[in-house]
């Protein structure tokens, strides 16, 4: 079992580190997130999911479009394109990497 506090998390993220990494497991890496941020955008080789913490804006997944805001949660098809920009207020998420051998940070093997 793991216990990490999201709330310590977004404390210590600062306004250069867009991604905090939260726990990391075999099949599964969950990482806090800021955007906008300058972090190279591409799909991903496993399935994503989004919890917005904090913020507003518009999210793009494939071919769609749809504003999101705190609460909303945001699932992303593993190879699929996906993008938030019109960010309003910065957005802070929680997103689980499930199925693959990536992260963002690029930790996992």
């Amino acid at each position: 079992m793991s216990h990490v506090s999201t709330a310590e998390l977004i404390d210590k993220l600062e306004d250069d580190d867009a991604y905090r990494e939260v726990l990391t497991e075999e099949s599964l890496s969950v990482e806090l997130a800021r955007y906008p941020n300058d972090a190279p955008k591409h799909p991903h080789s496993e399935d994503e999911l989004y919890y917005i913490i904090s913020g507003s804006g518009t999210a793009a997944v494939g071919d769609e479009t749809f504003s999101i805001e705190p609460g909303d949660v945001v699932y992303v098809e593993k190879g699929m394109e996906h993008d938030f920009f019109d960010i309003e207020d910065a957005i802070t998420a929680l997103v689980v990497f499930a199925g693959g051998d990536e992260s963002v940070l690029g930790r996992r093997s």
